[in-house]
């Protein structure tokens, strides 16, 4: 985990940020010889330090990260032992209701 405060706020800097407009910006891995990092987003345009996307852009939202498809072996051994619903379909079937 890659953290950065400005403004009192902390950024993870390995999730992804969407802005206002729905722009997302990613962390590039370098910096600012200040040590601001610098994001890059999906759209045209320069790379810009975080705190430029943060006044300009902002405010900047985390980006849900995308999982991966196949559980862990450690996830699917507790799906296996009964601890865990293996999907939500399962628990609502379960609880006699449905999404």
């Amino acid at each position: 985990m890659n953290l950065y405060v400005h403004d009192e706020v902390v950024f993870d800097l390995d999730c992804e940020f969407v802005d206002v407009t729905g722009v997302v910006w990613s962390w590039t891995g370098g910096q600012t010889e200040g040590g601001e990092p610098i994001l890059a987003s999906d759209a045209s345009g320069p790379d810009l330090p975080l705190p430029d996307v943060y006044l300009y852009h902002g405010p900047l939202l985390p980006r849900r990260r995308k999982t991966s498809r196949t559980p862990s072996e450690a996830f699917a051994a507790t799906v296996a032992a009964g601890y865990v619903e293996p999907d939500a379909d399962t628990w609502f079937a379960q609880i006699g209701g449905d999404q």
